[in-house]
């Protein structure tokens, strides 16, 4: 065999195998998944007043940081993922770009909050200047015996019509 006939083998076979690798990637993604996954995962509950005041604590005082524009201490309800991702400046950025009926609210109102020992969820209609309402989805989750926001999703629409205090 020629030495090019040799390079080209080579190229093929480490083309194949780069092939071969990508082509397992998702299989092998999907089995960690299921082998490091908790095959049921506990489902949210309403909270007990205890879990509930404590999470409601939180959102509560975050919104008062915003209306006070003390992007800091707003931040210091954020879980370590969040601050992992953000620093306190891009944290500000984030809200005033991202979520600005948050970081301007006029009025908030808070519903029912769900748990399950550690992830709650507590949905927040909140009202800017022009008084028309959003609803968002808080996520937190338990670090060291705290509830830390590590999430906010807008919803399209009201969750429960009358859930909102």
């Amino acid at each position: 065999m020629s030495e090019p006939d040799r390079t080209s083998a080579g190229d093929s076979n480490a083309a194949a195998l780069r092939l071969l690798r990508a082509a397992s990637l998702p299989f092998v993604v999907c089995l960690l998944f299921f082998f490091v996954t908790p095959s049921t995962e506990r489902p949210l509950r309403p909270s007990s007043p205890e879990i509930s005041q404590q999470v409601l604590k939180v959102v509560e005082s975050q919104f008062a940081a915003f209306r006070d524009g003390d992007y800091p201490r707003a931040y210091s309800f954020a879980s370590a993922e969040i601050q992992h991702q953000f620093t306190p400046l891009t944290f500000e950025r984030m809200v005033k770009d991202g979520y600005p009926i948050i970081a301007y609210w006029h009025t908030v109102a808070f519903g029912v909050v769900e748990d399950n020992g550690h992830v709650a969820v507590l949905e927040v209609s909140v009202k800017g200047q022009r008084g028309h309402p959003r609803f968002f989805r808080y996520l937190l989750i338990r670090e060291a015996d705290q509830w830390r926001i590590n999430g906010v999703q807008e919803l399209r629409q009201s969750p429960t019509q009358g859930q909102f205090v």
